[in-house]
């Protein structure tokens, strides 16, 4: 295969470089120049984490542990668990990467980690876009058939559907990352040429055929966000009470949050392999668009505050958190003061626990130390 043949081939879900660069070259590839910084790109990703790390800790402890109280259904809120866990997995695994590599210049994780990357990239997008589908979905015919069998069944059974429905999306995201998975699993013994090599460990990023690009943005991306779309549009135009329009407004604004942040991105990844040898793709367009993306961790989980129900279960697990950290704390003053009574030391009488604390101890030995002269007296004054 000639190196005319790589170039039209060239394609990648990873880092900018691979689709910019000069990849007939022997030896490591020289990046086209960008005008978006790598270090404004490093700072936003760096907020990315914490802020995406932050929200989605949120979300999966407030659906984890509202009590019987909330208002929102048990499957929901696990489903939404679901969805927070793979946003979570993605801030914590794949962004921060993303940020390192751009503030460095180059991949610095070696070549193994390089394609677990590539591989975790799409996996996540996949199970981000088939979750928020089920979600989409299981709104949907509640809405529209609350008393069917269906929302019968999610009322009495709602960990089973849970997981039947979350194993389900996850194995079609499996199903999605498999022509990379395939692709990141071809190791040429000798990499440093770049001819059949598919994947460029020094930029993190692989070559793809058309049919692998366009199979794998239609299983990953395409399908679920127009079956995304659709449910979403269904469920805005069944008209329904005020808490139900909270509801499907909150779900609504999730799904358009991972939709339409990713869309760009995936267009252009659709496009690229029928550009041919030219330089169809601008740099900073290219690292633009998927940072843009990546801000759908940040984003869809913001958008579920815009349901009261789920801000109720923010309230509950944050007054959760605050009990226990109070509780800790009177056990702490609890075991100082009864340890500074037994050394005989002086406690404040206004102190109100540490007060308490010493009537109780000491009034037993006042009440003995009366009973045996009391008695007495008022037998004598009744003689």
């Amino acid at each position: 295969m000639t190196g005319q043949e790589v170039v039209n081939r060239s394609s990648s879900l990873g880092w900018i470089y691979v689709v910019v660069s000069d990849t007939r070259s022997p030896g490591p590839r020289q990046p086209v120049p960008s005008w978006l910084p790598g270090s404004a790109v490093a700072t936003y990703g760096s907020l990315l984490t914490v802020v995406g790390i932050l929200l989605n800790v949120t979300v999966l402890c407030s659906s984890l542990t509202a009590g019987k109280s909330s208002t929102v259904p048990p499957l929901r809120r696990l489903l939404t668990a679901n969805l927070a866990v793979v946003q979570l997995t993605a801030a914590v695994l794949v962004i921060p990467a993303g940020a390192v590599t751009e503030a460095v210049g180059g991949w610095v994780f070696g070549g193994q980690a390089c394609r677990a990357w590539l591989v975790g990239q799409v996996l996540f997008i996949a199970g981000m876009m088939w979750s928020v589908v089920a979600l989409d979905v299981h709104c949907f015919l509640r809405q529209v058939a609350p008393r069917r069998c269906y929302a019968v069944q999610a009322d009495h059974h709602p960990r089973a559907i849970a997981g039947i429905t979350v194993v389900s999306s996850w194995v079609v995201a499996g199903l999605a990352s498999l022509p990379i998975g395939l692709a990141v699993g071809t190791r040429q013994a000798d990499s440093s040429k770049n001819v059949n090599t598919p994947v460029l460990e020094d930029v993190c990023a692989i070559n793809l055929g058309r049919a692998d690009v366009v199979a794998q943005s239609l299983t990953a991306f395409l399908l679920p966000g127009a079956v995304g779309l659709v449910s979403v549009l269904k469920m805005v135009g069944v008209k329904g009470r005020r808490e139900c329009l909270e509801s499907v407004m909150a779900v609504a604004g999730v799904s358009a949050a991972c939709v339409l942040l990713w869309s760009p991105f995936f267009v252009l990844y659709v496009l690229l392999p029928f550009c041919g040898d030219r330089l169809c793709v601008d740099p900073a367009i290219w690292t633009l668009f998927a940072w843009l993306g990546h801000s759908s961790v940040v984003v869809s989980p913001s958008a579920w505050l815009i349901d009261s129900a789920v801000r109720s279960d923010v309230r509950h697990f944050a007054s959760l958190c605050r009990r226990r950290c109070c509780c800790r704390g009177s056990h702490d003053n609890v075991t100082s003061s009864a340890s500074s009574l037994s050394d005989g030391h002086v406690v404040d009488e206004s102190s109100g626990l540490m007060s308490v604390t010493k009537y109780q101890i000491h009034r037993p030995s006042e009440q003995h130390r009366r009973s045996p002269t009391d008695g007495p007296s008022e037998l004598k004054l009744s003689a």
